[in-house]
């Protein structure tokens, strides 16, 4: 039977772009001992990886080449790692060939805004008991909350990451569905999903 060479092109390049991510993945845990100075790794690792699942989000497909991709940096009172979180994630400059605009901003200033479509909410310092309001918000907004902090995702953040031996993207499947965000098949397979 003859194949498509169509879907076998589609498939080697979806295959190559898994490659790319699992090897990306693996240098993580590297790259995050070279952190800059005031930078605790598993932030390092969250800047790290943030592209990879921006990256895996299918709604960007919609969106036209030439519009920025926003990025929020949010923080409640630390705004020095907001700034040096600013400089690490806006030397990647593009992520599937649309622009990113990165904007540290202050927990209460973010709650009071309305997100631009496909925005990327990075939380840059633990939230505590203000988390609940923010997971509100990116539900509402359909913004993908990433935290780079343990037991984020568990609480109801969309995606984050755990480390064992090795670095891998951890979503909440819940909170992805209540935001409207589908992620790619291939980027669902390498994760740990919580449910």
């Amino acid at each position: 039977m003859m194949q498509n060479p169509r879907c076998t092109m589609k498939s080697r390049r979806a295959g190559k772009f898994g490659l790319i991510l699992l090897l990306y993945l693996g240098s993580l845990l590297g790259a995050a001992a070279d952190a800059q100075e005031g930078l605790p790794p598993r932030l390092q690792i969250g800047i790290n990886l943030l592209p990879a699942v921006i990256a895996a989000n299918n709604g960007l497909a919609t969106l036209e080449a030439d519009k920025k991709i926003p990025i929020y940096l949010v923080y409640r009172d630390d705004e020095h790692i907001a700034d040096i979180l600013e400089q690490n994630l806006g030397s990647i400059g593009v992520i599937r060939n649309r622009p990113i605009e990165v904007q540290p901003i202050q927990l209460d200033q973010l709650l009071a805004l309305e997100p631009q479509r496909f925005s990327a909410i990075f939380i840059g310092e633990q939230l505590d008991s203000r988390l609940p309001e923010l997971i509100a918000f990116s539900h509402q907004w359909q913004a993908l909350l990433f935290s780079p902090f343990k037991g984020d995702v568990q609480r109801g953040v969309a995606a984050g990451f755990r480390v064992t031996d090795k670095v891998l993207p951890l979503v909440n499947r819940e909170s992805l569905k209540q935001s409207k965000i589908q992620l790619k098949a291939f980027f669902l397979r390498i994760a740990v999903q919580y449910e």
